[in-house]
C-alpha cells in the first residue's frame, strides 16, 4: 500500500474528529478495514479511495498522496498568490484554474482562487470574475475545517463576498451578510457607507447608529495606534518623531471639534498627547517647546473637565437628532488625571505643577 494513502487516510480522519469505527461505518466496510489501510496491511479499493476523497473533501489525487510527488496545493497557492501580487491576472487566471481541476476540494487552492477573481474583478472591471469568486468564496466555507491560517476566517470570507456583491451592484444583499458577520462592530464603517450612498440621504435610512459608531471606533483606534508609534519611536530614541505623530492626532482630534472654544470628549484624549508631547520635546532638550506643550495640556485639561461628558458631543460630524454614543477609557476620571498617568518622570511632573500654579494665577 502506498505509504502517503496510508498516512493520508490516517491523518484526515483525525482531523476531522472522526474513529476507525466512524470511518469504517461512513464508508460500509468494517473496522478491521480501516486499521489495515491505516497500518499498510491492505489497500482500499479505488471506489472507497474515491468515496473517502468525497468524505474528506479533497481530491482522489491528494488522498493518494499526488502533493508529494507533483508539488501540490500549497505550490500552486503560493504560485498563484506571486501572480496576483505582481497583477500577473492572465497568468494567475489561469493557474488557478488548472488547480482547481486537480485540488477541487483543497481549502487553500479554492480559497485563494475566490480571492484572485474578487480582486481581478475589481481590478479588471470584469463582472463575470467578480460572479467567479463569489461561488469560489461560498464553496470556501465549506472547507473551512481544512484551513490553518489563522487570519482567514469565517467572517474574513464573507466580508470579501459582500463585498463581491457590492460591486455586482447589489449593495442590500452585500450588506446583509455584513450585518450578520459583524464580530465587534468591525465593519460599521462599510456598512454606513453603503447605507448612506443607497439612500442618498444618511439623515433618513439606517446608516446613522453604523455611522456613529464607526466615528468612534476611528477615534479609540487612533489614539491606540498612535501611543504604539510613540512607544516605538522613543524606544528607538526617535523623539521627533514620536512628537510628530502624536501631532497628527492632535490636528484629528481638534479638526473635529464643532466648537473649539467648547468643551467636548476629544479633549480628554488630546490633554495627555501634549503632555506626551513635553516629555519629548525635554528629551529633545527643548524646554521651552515643553513648556509650551505643557501649557496646552493644562488648558485643554481644563476645558474638558469645566462641564465632562462622557458623550462624542461638540463634533464636526454629529448626527442630526441621534443620540451620541457613549465613550469609555482607561485615561483616568478626568482629564487632568489622565495627563498625570503619562507623567513617568520628576522634572516632568515639576513642569505641570508649575503650569497648574502659573494657571491658577494668570
Amino acid at each position: 500500500m502506498n505509504l502517503s494513502l496510508s498516512e493520508n487516510i490516517c491523518r484526515l480522519r483525525k482531523e476531522r474528529g472522526m474513529t476507525q469505527e466512524a470511518l469504517a461505518e461512513a464508508l460500509g466496510v468494517s473496522f478491521a478495514s480501516v486499521s489495515k489501510w491505516e497500518r499498510r496491511i491492505a489497500t482500499p479499493e479505488l471506489n472507497l479511495i474515491a468515496k473517502m476523497a468525497e468524505l474528506f473533501q479533497i481530491s482522489v489525487d491528494a488522498l493518494l498522496g499526488f502533493e508529494l510527488k507533483s508539488g501540490g496545493a500549497e505550490e500552486h497557492e503560493k504560485l498563484i498568490r506571486k501572480l496576483q501580487s505582481e497583477k500577473e491576472y492572465d497568468k494567475a487566471l489561469i493557474e488557478a484554474e488548472k488547480a482547481l481541476i486537480n485540488f477541487p476540494n483543497d481549502f487553500r487552492i479554492v480559497y485563494r482562487a475566490g480571492e484572485l477573481y474578487a480582486v481581478s474583478g475589481v481590478e479588471l472591471n470584469e463582472e463575470k470574475y467578480t460572479k467567479r469568486a463569489v461561488e469560489l468564496l461560498c464553496r470556501s466555507v465549506t472547507l473551512l475545517s481544512q484551513n490553518t491560517n489563522p487570519d482567514i476566517s469565517e467572517a474574513s470570507i464573507k466580508l470579501t463576498v459582500a463585498q463581491c456583491y457590492i460591486a455586482l451592484n447589489k449593495p442590500k444583499l452585500g450588506v446583509e451578510i455584513l450585518k450578520k458577520c459583524n464580530p465587534c462592530n468591525v465593519h460599521d464603517a462599510l456598512i454606513a457607507n453603503v447605507l448612506a450612498s443607497v439612500a442618498g440621504d444618511s439623515r433618513n435610512n439606517e446608516a446613522p447608529p453604523f455611522m456613529c459608531r464607526a466615528f468612534e471606533s476611528i477615534i479609540a483606534n487612533a489614539l491606540r495606534m498612535t501611543m504604539a508609534y510613540t512607544e516605538f519611536f522613543t524606544e528607538k530614541r526617535d523623539y521627533s518623531c514620536g512628537r510628530e505623530v502624536l501631532i497628527w492626532l492632535i490636528n484629528m482630534l481638534e479638526g473635529a471639534k464643532l466648537d473649539k472654544d467648547l468643551p467636548s470628549y476629544l479633549d480628554k484624549m488630546a490633554a495627555p498627547c501634549y503632555a506626551l508631547c513635553a516629555k519629548l520635546s525635554l528629551l529633545l532638550g527643548e524646554e521651552q517647546e515643553a513648556e509650551n506643550y505643557m501649557m496646552r495640556a493644562h488648558e485643554v485639561a481644563g476645558l474638558f473637565d469645566s462641564a465632562p461628558s462622557s458623550k462624542l458631543e461638540n463634533t464636526k460630524f454629529s448626527i442630526i437628532d441621534f443620540t451620541p454614543c457613549t465613550t469609555y477609557d482607561n485615561l483616568g476620571n478626568s482629564a487632568s488625571e489622565a495627563v498625570k498617568n503619562v507623567i513617568s518622570c520628576e522634572k516632568l511632573l515639576n513642569l505641570w505643577e508649575r503650569t497648574i500654579k502659573d494657571g491658577e494665577i494668570k
